[in-house]
């Protein structure tokens, strides 16, 4: 028989994690999820789902599964037994199924302070490259392992879309004298897609809730929405952190805020007596699991994004940066007629100007500046001499209408002389089988086509 000695959940000499409960509790709930977690992916993962708010919702869930309900604690027990060590595969198998009800003493053989989760380099000796407060402590360890373990195929992606970002973002934040890393906020808000979205309907790369981002004059219509703006939007989270940190003189706090709102944090503070943030972070009832959990998140996405390799990420694949020139749109237009113009396919006019909703640019009325379009880089002339040979009555072949009673796809389609495809397309968040009364549909209307009802009929309307 195999020499078994007892061994304990050894206590980190770190800073304890805020969401630590006694070694028993944390220990029986981490055994129920303990087969969720794959501690050490030799390779990346399947790519995440395509969806951003797919992607966003699957690693929230194993986010969850792995740290909010004690996972991380087993976890890191187990990352304590180094690589060669038996009872690491014995103990990430069959311990879910088959020790219920364990006790906060686990037998093993062995023991090694190696594993995922530490830092692989004094903290001091990197936090000089750093223009926000470094921090590790077991919470932060607790989620170095998780983008190294089960967030490890999103955390992949992230770094992939950073290359395309990152150098954007931070322009834009030192324009604003804050720290250019709190461009790792939006890594873990949305890892740096522009239509990610949560289930409390926040978009685009920060997050914002629309009213937020109208407070920071980011426009949301039926045409836009500048929470997907790439550098709007970056303004916006810029001023809004400015004005977080400049409430508390403290970014954990200010960083706090962004999550959970500014008013929670002040009642946090004055309820306890206190504006550490980690002491507050201890507290079960200052702040919600999310909150607690954002602060060490945003560190220890900050820590890999440096130094992926140091980390277990090698591999990536960088995105390419985009590079736009900008040109002046004085009506509204349809994006193919500009993509012809520019001479590049709309997926390009679309991937540059995440912000638009429709098939078309928005409207320009009378005494508002025509709309500033990115097209790819090298083409205002080509687009400029190409548009001007475009007649107006020419730009703009779609119509809106708002859906009625016992209106189908197919009745709208041949109202207007074109296809159910077509209005799909141009439609892009459409349910064919959801239509709803007072629904405002966009429809494509081939040029010169007879549309039934464009003179007489008041539910549709030129745009």
């Amino acid at each position: 028989m195999l020499r078994r000695v007892r061994l304990r959940i050894a206590r980190r000499a770190a800073e304890p994690s805020p969401f630590a409960r006694t070694p028993r509790d944390r220990t029986l709930r981490a055994l129920a999820t303990v087969l969720a977690t794959t501690l050490a992916a030799p390779a990346l993962a399947a790519a995440p789902a395509e969806d951003p708010a797919d992607e966003l919702a699957q690693m929230e869930a194993a986010e969850g599964h792995a740290l909010n309900h004690g996972a991380a604690d087993l976890a890191r027990l187990v990352r304590q037994l180094g690589a060669g060590n038996p009872w690491r595969s014995r103990l990430r198998g069959p311990l879910g199924s088959t020790l219920q009800g364990f006790p906060d003493i686990v037998e093993v053989e062995g023991f090694d302070e190696a594993g995922l989760g530490e830092l692989p380099f004094p903290l001091a000796s990197v936090a000089g490259r750093y223009d926000i407060p470094m921090s590790f402590n077991a919470a932060v360890a607790d989620y170095i392992a998780f983008f190294q373990g089960p967030g490890r195929k999103w955390f992949a992606k992230w770094l992939e879309r950073s290359n395309r970002w990152v150098p954007l973002f931070r322009s834009i934040l030192r324009s604003h004298q804050v720290p250019e890393d709190l461009v790792y906020l939006s890594m873990i808000e949305s890892g740096f897609s522009m239509h990610a979205k949560s289930w409390a309907s926040a978009v685009g790369p920060w997050q914002f809730i629309e009213p937020t981002g109208k407070r920071f004059g980011l426009r949301t219509d039926f045409w836009v929405d500048e929470r997907r703006d790439p550098i709007k939007s970056t303004h916006a989270a810029a001023q809004f952190l400015k004005r977080l940190y400049a409430a508390w003189d403290d970014w954990y706090l200010a960083w706090a805020g962004y999550n959970a709102g500014p008013g929670k944090v002040s009642r946090a503070i004055e309820k306890y007596g206190t504006s550490d943030f980690w002491s507050l972070a201890e507290t079960d009832d200052a702040f919600r699991k999310e909150t607690r959990h954002y602060v060490p998140k945003l560190l220890a996405a900050a820590l890999i994004a440096k130094h992926p390799a140091s980390f277990g990420f090698t591999g990536i694949q960088p995105e390419a940066p985009l590079e736009w020139e900008t040109v002046e749109i004085p009506a509204a237009t349809d994006l193919d007629v500009i993509a012809r113009c520019a001479g590049t396919p709309v997926d390009e006019i679309l991937l540059l100007n995440p912000e638009l909703r429709q098939w078309a640019t928005p409207p320009v009325f009378k005494g508002e500046s025509p709309y500033v379009l990115r097209i790819p880089k090298g083409r205002s002339e080509v687009f400029a001499e190409a548009f001007a040979k475009v007649k107006p009555s020419e730009r703009f072949t779609f119509r809106s209408y708002k859906v009625q009673k016992g209106d189908t796809l197919g009745h709208i389609a041949r109202m207007f002389s074109t296809s159910v495809d077509a209005m799909l397309k141009a439609n892009r968040h459409l349910d064919a089988k959801r239509l709803r009364i007072g629904q405002e549909l966009m429809i494509p209307v081939p040029p010169g086509a007879r549309v039934q009802t464009a003179s007489t009929d008041p539910r549709s309307s030129r745009r």
